[in-house]
């Protein structure tokens, strides 16, 4: 895939929308290609995140998990119908947590077929942000909006359960 390819895919992302072209290809080009094979894992629920996958060609599956046990979050039982999936394609950007911080994985993501990725190491990434402030700006704005959006979701949240409530009191 060539690199304006790759650039127009990250400009998809609101992480990256507001990154110029030039600091895009700088990231494309540096980062790792790593290819998969249908069924291999990218990363495991509980295994430490150290980069993100931008999805160039092909499918993969990301698996939900709930509760703890040792080394991670538990999986759904596939065998009692709890299983939780979620379809990743070309374009999908997975993992993209590991790049702002160190943690653990909190699913399991899976290729459904042959797949390309572009591997985005949170080093990698970090040290673009330390040499091009603009591009930080850019990745801080982006930040700066969700965390607004997600804080209008749960003022919304919060009074759609007032209202429930409420209505519960009243009707008891």
């Amino acid at each position: 895939m060539s690199l304006k390819a790759i650039i127009e895919l990250l400009q998809r992302h609101d992480l990256f929308a507001g990154v110029d072209a030039v600091r895009l290809e700088v990231l494309a080009f540096t980062a790792e290609r790593p290819s998969f094979e249908a069924g291999d894992t990218l990363f495991e629920a509980g295994e430490e995140a150290h980069e993100a996958y931008l999805i160039l060609e092909g499918q993969a599956v990301m698996l939900a998990h709930v509760g703890t046990q040792a080394g991670g979050p538990a999986p759904y039982d596939l065998r009692r119908g709890e299983a939780r999936a979620l379809r990743l394609e070309r374009g999908d950007l997975v993992g993209e947590s590991a790049l702002l911080h160190a943690g653990v994985r909190r699913s399991t993501v899976k290729a459904a077929s042959r797949l390309e990725t572009l591997a985005i190491s949170r080093y990698l990434f970090q040290r673009l942000m330390e040499e091009f402030p603009e591009m930080a700006s850019a990745i801080a704005r982006a930040l700066t909006a969700r965390l607004a959006a997600t804080g209008d979701e749960v003022r919304a949240l919060a009074d759609r359960i007032g209202r429930r409530s409420d209505r519960m009191k009243g009707g008891i």
